[in-house]
């Protein structure tokens, strides 16, 4: 069977679990080989050994995103192993709520969220420009777009992830380098329940909203990042796409 990311070799953060995980399993099942990054590397273990069960050539790397010198040192690695990175999904975040004059989460969530993002950037686009190829896929959320409670921080962050992916585009294309955003809507995710209970929401009142009927699933976000590294998205580039269930459509 043909696979669309043959031999493509792809990095993702925060695929311990949850949506990185299912992207990380996804790209391998594609074909990629796949660089599973966390900043638990014994939880990226159990993820590397499902891919390598299925067949797939994965390896696993401690990664702070924070933290340029992870971040070179994981370039390093990637290039010894591989020789070259064709693909790179942000994926990494963390949300928490904040009251109304709380600021002490801010740096935090920044840091992880956004700086981690341009990070990743400045260390791996370079790599990408040198080979003449690289799809990046940026992990934004549908609180960039909407009124949510109690999350400023996590909703600025990920606004300011669709406008890294948008500055990108135009100085990459000319590099055959994709840049693009998928922004998920409510998902299953650890994430998701910690935030449930910290707002004391049900998913009940989550599910009423949205069209589908039904909350995301990590493979959700997963197929729409599939699509987005393949060649079969060579024309799409600067682009947010929205895989909410239809709830910012309301």
């Amino acid at each position: 069977m043909n696979k669309k990311l043959a031999d493509k070799v792809a990095i993702v953060t925060g695929a311990m679990r949850g949506i990185g995980e299912a992207i990380a399993l996804k790209l391998a099942r594609e074909g990629a080989k796949v660089v599973v990054t966390d900043i638990d590397k014994e939880e990226c273990e159990k993820v590397v050994e499902e891919i390598k069960q299925a067949g797939g050539d994965c390896f696993s790397l401690k990664l702070d995103v924070t933290n340029r010198e992870d971040w070179e040192e994981a370039v390093r690695t990637v290039k010894e192993r591989f020789g070259r990175i064709d693909i790179l999904v942000n994926n990494a975040g963390i949300a928490d709520v904040e009251e109304l004059g709380d600021c002490s989460k801010i740096d935090k969530i920044l840091d992880v969220n956004l700086k981690g993002t341009m990070l990743g950037y400045n260390v791996i686009l370079p790599v990408m420009i040198d080979q003449k190829y690289g799809k990046v896929v940026n992990i934004s959320s549908i609180a960039a777009m909407v009124s949510w409670s109690k999350i400023p921080t996590y909703s600025a962050s990920k606004g300011g992830i669709i406008g890294l992916t948008k500055c990108y585009v135009g100085s990459l294309g000319q590099h055959n380098i994709n840049v693009n955003a998928v922004a998920p809507g409510a998902i299953e995710t650890k994430m998701l329940d910690d935030l449930l209970k910290k707002l004391g929401m049900s998913r009940e009142l989550i599910i009423q909203a949205i069209p589908k009927g039904r909350i995301g699933e990590p493979k959700d976000i997963a197929n729409a990042v599939a699509f987005l590294v393949s060649d079969e998205a060579d024309y799409i580039t600067g682009q947010v796409i929205v895989v909410d269930g239809g709830y910012t459509s309301m």
